[in-house]
């Protein structure tokens, strides 16, 4: 876990990294594999009065942190901000050392910081089950989730899945304090916010579109299967598609999000615009994309957006 005394969390951020910053000796010391190195260096630092086997203790704490951190591949990074929660997973890319300030910079790239679970809930600190603070806790300035049980508990958290099966264990349940009637607060997930919307608009389109004429002739459309299957069919979709567009794989926009883009915005769409609304013909893309689409056929539909990117590339080189 990264916490709010890393100096280096705004890059992190910013430029998607898992990072912590090194004075350049321990730099040094630690690039060329010299334990000893760094334990003298962290010899003459230690405050008056510090016992040799704390010192020992940090020399290694520090000096393995740094490897973690440059060998990671495909691990959960967490960092608190407050209450907010973000997590991380780093890729296979190389490490990147920085200089700065008379420091260097060891960091990892990751697949992107996000303060939301898969399911769109925001991730806070006070929903942590007691029991896994405690852990996560007591990792204080980096955290690699390594812990075996808390690994599991934390990638159910981010996917926004059911966590009964470790709160529901005896001493998660003590540690709450059930027995005084204590509570694990909810994240509203903006999903819920989403699917409200999408269900709305399907069903003002399906009773607006019966087939009268309004200047014109409106295509029918109707809802083939009950309200309920389709809501549990665009939660479905949204998990499926990883929050992407089904057509263009641009990440969607959803209500109530940071920097929200009303033409990102998620939406149902008829595969079939000339079919009706039910699971096998819906799935779910930007909002722009629905309005551009209007009554094209899918397939159709891509492949002029192909013709589109294809000239543009042909005219940027």
């Amino acid at each position: 876990m990264t916490g709010d005394a890393n100096e280096l969390w705004a890059d992190c951020l910013q430029r998607g990294v898992v990072a912590l910053g090194y004075d350049k000796l321990y730099f040094d010391a630690w690039q060329a594999g010299d334990r000893d190195e760094f334990l003298r260096i962290e010899m003459q630092s230690a405050p008056k009065g510090t016992s040799e086997s704390d010192v020992k203790a940090r020399s290694t704490l520090w000096f393995n942190r740094a490897t973690r951190i440059a060998e990671s591949e495909n691990d959960i990074w967490l960092h608190r901000a407050g209450n907010d929660l973000y997590w991380a997973v780093t890729t296979d890319a190389s490490p990147i050392f920085e200089e700065y300030d008379g420091k260097v910079m060891i960091a990892k790239p990751v697949s992107g910081w996000s303060r939301r679970s898969r399911r769109t809930a925001a991730l806070t600190w006070n929903s942590v089950h007691p029991k896994a603070r405690d852990y996560l806790t007591s990792q204080q300035a980096v955290f690699r989730v390594s812990d075996e049980t808390m690994k599991d508990y934390i990638q159910a958290l981010i996917g926004g899945d059911d966590l009964e099966r470790w709160h529901g264990q005896p001493e998660w349940r003590e540690r709450l304090g059930e027995g005084k009637g204590r509570t694990l607060g909810r994240n509203v997930e903006l999903s819920e916010l989403v699917i409200t919307r999408m269900m709305m608009t399907i069903r003002d389109t399906v009773k607006n579109s019966n087939g009268q004429q309004v200047l014109r002739t409106l295509r029918e459309k109707r809802l083939l299967c009950s309200e309920a299957e389709m809501k549990a069919h665009l939660v479905d979709l949204m998990i499926k598609q990883e929050g992407l567009c089904a057509i263009t794989k641009l990440p969607m926009h959803i209500d109530g999000q940071d920097d929200l883009d009303y033409d990102m915005l998620a939406s149902a769409d008829r595969i079939d615009s000339n079919g009706h609304y039910e699971p096998k013909n819906v799935q779910l893309v930007c909002r722009f994309v629905n309005f551009w689409k209007c009554s094209q056929e899918n397939g159709k539909f891509m492949e002029l957006l192909d013709k589109v990117v294809n000239h543009r590339l042909k005219a940027a080189y």
